[in-house]
């Protein structure tokens, strides 16, 4: 668990580097669907960088595997794999649907989260008990109320930001179009 959540924290963070650096991941050509995806609103939640949020995700998941899973620690952990994958999710069909462009990267990223998901619950510890926490009739419903929580708050905090209001957007797209050689052509009437 901690190698697959290792791969996700790698994969986060070196998209946090590049959103922060103001650059364009590796493989990922101007006007490609990194640049878009990354030159967008959906860039940035809550004014911090998305990925940024899933190198602290990661890491938590990290830090829990290695300490060794307890059924509360591998509550928690699958309560965040849900999470993400949730998230994942979202960010995908706002891609394919709104930005119309695909991220490579995040495209991986959604991949390892799954993996994650699917990996936990493949390795959960036995339940012992009636009131373990992580017996099958409480994962089949903690898990669907997870993901629909995750949903309703990206969903809100995107609904509730103006279109535009991402700070540096205006500027990423005016180096896009430098970059390009986009030129203008239009009349005023």
């Amino acid at each position: 668990m901690a190698t697959i959540a290792a791969a996700g924290l790698v994969v986060s963070a070196y998209l946090t580097a590049t959103k922060l650096a103001g650059g364009s991941a590796l493989f990922c050509e101007a006007g490609s669907g990194c640049d878009i995806v990354q030159a967008s609103r959906y860039a940035l939640f809550l004014g911090i960088p998305t990925a940024a949020w899933g190198v602290v995700l990661y890491a938590v998941v990290a830090a829990l595997a290695l300490a060794g899973f307890t059924a509360q620690r591998w509550l928690a952990a699958f309560v965040l794999a849900v999470a993400a994958v949730a998230f994942s999710a979202y960010l995908g069909w706002l891609q394919a649907m709104v930005l119309r462009a695909i991220c490579p990267w995040c495209a991986l990223d959604a991949v390892v989260s799954l993996v994650l998901l699917g990996a936990l619950l493949w390795r959960r510890p036995e339940t012992r008990g009636r009131r373990s926490p992580i017996r099958p009739q409480r994962l089949a419903w903690l898990g669907p109320l997870v993901a629909a929580v995750t949903l309703a708050v990206a969903i809100g905090v995107h609904v509730a930001e103006p279109p535009g209001a991402a700070p540096g957007y205006r500027d990423a797209l005016a180096r896009h179009l430098a970059d390009t050689g986009a030129i203008f052509y239009g009349a005023y009437w």
